[in-house]
C-alpha cells in the first residue's frame, strides 16, 4: 500500500448497530474468551484470533440506558494501572481515569443517540491519516479506552480488519459492557503491553493509532499518562517497522506535555511529520508517514474534497487539511 493522494473508492455506509441479541451474543462469547486475547510469553505460538460471529456485522450498541437525567456513574473499578469511572449525562457516556486528587481525567466520550459518529473534536483528527493512504486494509490501534475510534473506524472502512491492543484488562471490560466495543471478523481485541506487542513479529499495517494512555502522573508515564516507554527512539522505530511502505502512524498527544520533544523524536525516525491542530482540544495529532514525499498542501486539499465529496465519514476532511501542517523541529523545553 502506498500512500496517495487520489480520490479512493467510496466506501459503503455502515449498518445501524446490531440488535440487542446480537450485543448480548457478542459480550457472551467475549466473556468466555472467545474473542478477546492475552497474547502469551514470546516463546508461547500465539493463538488464532477468533471472531465471534460467521458474519461480519456492526458493532452491537452500548448497552443501556440510552438517556438519563442529571449525571449517573455506571461503573467503577480499580485495575492494577488505573481507577476507571464510567457515567453517562443525557445520551453522553464517558470512561475517565480518577487521579490520586480526585478530579477525573476523561478518555472516552460517546453520544449514544449515535455512537459511531465521533463525538469529540480529537477523534475527527485522529481520522486525518486517510488524507494520506489511500484504500488501507489493516489498520492498527494501540490504546482502547472506551473504544470510540475503533467503532469509527469499523463503521467507515468497512473493508479494512483492525486490531486493537490494551494494556489494562479492566479497561476492555468496560469496553464492551458499556461501550458495544467487541471482537469479530474484522475486529482484534488484544490484551496485551504496547511494546511487547510492537516488538512482535505479526502483521504489518497500512495505519498505526498510537492513543495510550494511562493514570497520568503514575510511574512510567508523564503528567498526561502517556508511558514514557512509548515516547524512546527504539519503540517509535519499532512502530515505523511495522507500517506498510507508504504507511502513516497518528499519534495523539497532549500538546501541553513534552510535545516538542516527543515530535522531535517522532521527525528522527519518520521522513515526513506533519501535525493536526483542531481548535476544541489539547490533543494534537501528529502523522508520520514512510512515504517517498510529502504531500503537498494544494494535495492535500484536494484528498479531503474528494473523501467529503463521499458524504460518508460524517467529518469534515477539508477542516482536517486546513488545520494540517509540517512539523518544523524545534528547540525542546
Amino acid at each position: 500500500m502506498r500512500a496517495s493522494v487520489a480520490a479512493s473508492p467510496s466506501p459503503r455506509l455502515a449498518r445501524r448497530p446490531g440488535s440487542a441479541l446480537a450485543r448480548i451474543l457478542a459480550l457472551l462469547l467475549l466473556s468466555s474468551g472467545t474473542g478477546a486475547c492475552n497474547r502469551p510469553a514470546a516463546d508461547e505460538p500465539a493463538p488464532a484470533a477468533a471472531p465471534v460471529a460467521a458474519a461480519d456485522q456492526p458493532l452491537p450498541a452500548p448497552a443501556p440506558p440510552a438517556r438519563v437525567r442529571g449525571r449517573k456513574v455506571l461503573a467503577e473499578v480499580t485495575s492494577p494501572y488505573s481507577k476507571i469511572r464510567v457515567q453517562q449525562s443525557g445520551t453522553r457516556r464517558t470512561l475517565g481515569f480518577i487521579r490520586k486528587r480526585g478530579d477525573e481525567y476523561v478518555q472516552t466520550i460517546v453520544d449514544l443517540a449515535d455512537p459511531d459518529v465521533p463525538a469529540h473534536p480529537y477523534i475527527e483528527a485522529m481520522a486525518a491519516p486517510f488524507m494520506l493512504v489511500d484504500d488501507p486494509r489493516r489498520l492498527l490501534v494501540v490504546g482502547l479506552g472506551g473504544g470510540t475510534l475503533v467503532r469509527y473506524l469499523h463503521a467507515r472502512v468497512p473493508a479494512a480488519h483492525i486490531d486493537a491492543v490494551e494494556i489494562d484488562p479492566e479497561v476492555v471490560r468496560l469496553a464492551a459492557e458499556w461501550f458495544g466495543v467487541v471482537p469479530g471478523p474484522r475486529l482484534q481485541i488484544v490484551t496485551d503491553d504496547a511494546v511487547r506487542f510492537i516488538a512482535g513479529e505479526g502483521e504489518s499495517y497500512d495505519v498505526i493509532w498510537l492513543d495510550a494512555f494511562l493514570d497520568p502522573g503514575a510511574p512510567g508515564t508523564d503528567n498526561a499518562g502517556v508511558p514514557e516507554e512509548l515516547r524512546g527512539l527504539g519503540f517509535l522505530r519499532r512502530v515505523e517497522a511495522r507500517l506498510k511502505p507508504g504507511g502513516v502512524a497518528a499519534f495523539n498527544i497532549h500538546h501541553l506535555t513534552g510535545y516538542d520533544a516527543h515530535v522531535n523524536a517522532i521527525a528522527e525516525v519518520f521522513p515526513h511529520v506533519q501535525v493536526v491542530r483542531r481548535s476544541g482540544t489539547n490533543e494534537w495529532i501528529v502523522l508520520a508517514s514512510t512515504a517517498d514525499a510529502a504531500p503537498t498542501p494544494e494535495a492535500l486539499r484536494s484528498r479531503a474534497a474528494a473523501l467529503d465529496a463521499l458524504g460518508t465519514w460524517k467529518i469534515s476532511f477539508t477542516e482536517l487539511a486546513e488545520a494540517t501542517s509540517a512539523w518544523e523541529r524545534r528547540p525542546s523545553l
